[in-house]
């Protein structure tokens, strides 16, 4: 698992995280959005849930309000969401936080509240998604600056690479993983440019030369977003790391066959 670093005084993600272990006994799960299809996605009662489900990490999105709060919320808009409506970037932080996410009770948290509400043992993934009004150096600087104050770990992932060329900037202590989906050759490089610990492919994209490239450069690989057991399945025989996933315990069953630990199946009683 992650090692710690000092930052402000608190553990960080430290650049020793990672480094291409490619041990199924270390697979980790990684709550998307906060587990969404289980919880209201990416709010305080989805961070809560994830942990008591044992979540290793979290992952959740982060994007700046048009007065440059940072709230925990994954699309550019309000509308599909919430029961607000217009770009986040453009809204300003009072009524951002009073959006009521999926008719569920539950509002927009800042990214402050949502780390409250995280247990220390998990690593929060922060994936820089939206910087608003502000640059991704300002983002950075007033994201990291809030991230320092958890208990546990964490690291920064995106699919922008200047925002964590931003991180790097800011703090390169900080882990970061680019988010990719397509141009697996392209966004390999740019993970060697950054010296990122991880990078985290789509399945899609995810193939052995992938999983192996990554491993031989020292990096972990996380695979987002698995559905089912069915679909860890191929990505635990490739050797990832992590499993990013919308369920709680997808990988045990896949885990367990690539091992060849199937249990005899007896016989049926009446």
């Amino acid at each position: 698992m992650l090692g710690t670093a000092a930052l402000s005084g608190t553990a960080s993600a430290s650049r020793n995280w990672g480094r291409g272990r490619g041990r199924n006994d270390d697979l980790a799960i990684t709550a998307h959005r906060g587990f969404r299809d289980v919880y209201p996605q990416n709010t305080v009662a989805a961070i809560e849930g994830s942990c008591r489900l044992g979540a290793d990490r979290i992952e959740i999105d982060v994007e700046a309000t048009a007065d440059g709060e940072i709230v925990v919320f994954h699309d550019a808009a309000l509308d599909d969401l919430t029961d607000e409506e217009g770009l986040v970037a453009e809204t300003p932080s009072e009524t951002v936080l009073e959006a009521e996410v999926l008719e569920s009770g539950e509002t927009i948290p800042t990214l402050a509240e949502t780390l409250d509400a995280a247990w220390p043992r998990v690593t929060m993934n922060i994936e820089f998604k939206d910087s608003g009004p502000l640059s991704w150096t300002e983002f950075a600087e007033r994201t990291l600056e809030i991230a320092s104050q958890y208990r546990g770990e964490y690291y920064a992932s995106s699919f922008d690479p200047d925002a964590l060329r931003a991180v790097r900037d800011v703090d390169p202590n900080v882990a970061v993983a680019p988010i990719f989906g397509g141009n697996k050759d392209e966004n390999l490089a740019i993970a060697r440019e950054l010296d990122a610990e991880a990078v985290n492919p789509s399945t899609g994209v995810l193939d052995q030369d992938l999983v192996e490239t990554a491993h031989e450069d020292g990096r972990d690989v996380n695979v987002w977003t698995i559905d089912s057991w069915r679909e860890a399945r191929t990505p635990v025989e490739l050797g990832v790391d992590g499993l990013i996933a919308d369920y709680p315990h997808m990988a045990s069953f896949a885990t367990r066959e690539s091992r060849g630990d199937r249990p005899g199946r007896g016989r049926r009683g009446h």
